[in-house]
């Protein structure tokens, strides 16, 4: 498991993953949002792989700062965050507390931007399989919707070495870890997706060695 986190450290630009050396692509909606996009993007992911999901591990500095979450101001969204964080927090993919009490109430200092870089980057590695599938699909939603909940998240497959991540445009990136990634693997479903409603792909080639 430590293998696989140093493989995700060297291989992902964690400041823009767009960036990283081996960016192999996403996809993302490419019109205005419509409720259920996210529910879609996530669900199309968990159906392509299926098969494969146990085997995936979960690399995430996920959490929730309870000072915004549910504090939105819409209703509805405020509601479903809440019940979202609820349940994570309970199965133990993620942790909420508070910034101000944790990191102080100067968001201008020094020393708050480098705490909360700190817990951005206290990325740890859980099994998929340790949880229950609907909580990791819960996961994957509330980390593209969930205002206040911040931190990386990507779903690794060390069998392809290919690393996926939820984003804020309701679908999903994926980066080749090191010089053995499947880019087929990834390519694949980046081009399937680009076949769902609404979504479109675009697919990166990785510079030759």
């Amino acid at each position: 498991m430590r293998d696989t986190l140093q493989l995700l450290l060297q291989s992902a630009n964690l400041a823009g993953y767009g960036a990283s050396a081996r960016f192999l692509g996403f996809f993302e909606k490419d019109s205005r949002y419509k409720p259920g996009r996210e529910e879609s993007a996530v669900d199309f992911f968990m159906r392509y792989f299926r098969n494969d999901l146990g085997y995936f591990v979960i690399a995430s500095s996920v959490h929730a700062n309870s000072d915004e979450v549910g504090h939105y101001g819409n209703a509805a969204d405020d509601q479903r965050d809440g019940n979202l964080i609820k349940g994570l927090v309970g199965t133990g993919l993620i942790k909420e507390f508070g910034y101000k009490v944790r990191f102080g109430r100067d968001p201008s200092s020094q020393e708050y931007a480098e705490s909360v870089e700190r817990e951005w980057a206290n990325i740890a590695l859980m099994k998929v399989h340790g949880f229950p599938i609907e909580s990791v699909r819960s996961l994957l939603i509330a980390k593209m919707v969930v205002y206040g909940l911040y931190g990386h998240c990507f779903i690794i497959s060390r069998e392809w070495n290919l690393a996926f991540y939820p984003h804020d445009d309701f679908g999903f990136g994926v980066i080749g870890l090191g010089d053995n990634a499947n880019v087929q693997v990834a390519h694949d479903f980046l081009a399937q997706a680009d076949q769902l409603p609404d979504m479109h792909s675009i697919i990166r080639t990785p510079p030759s060695n």
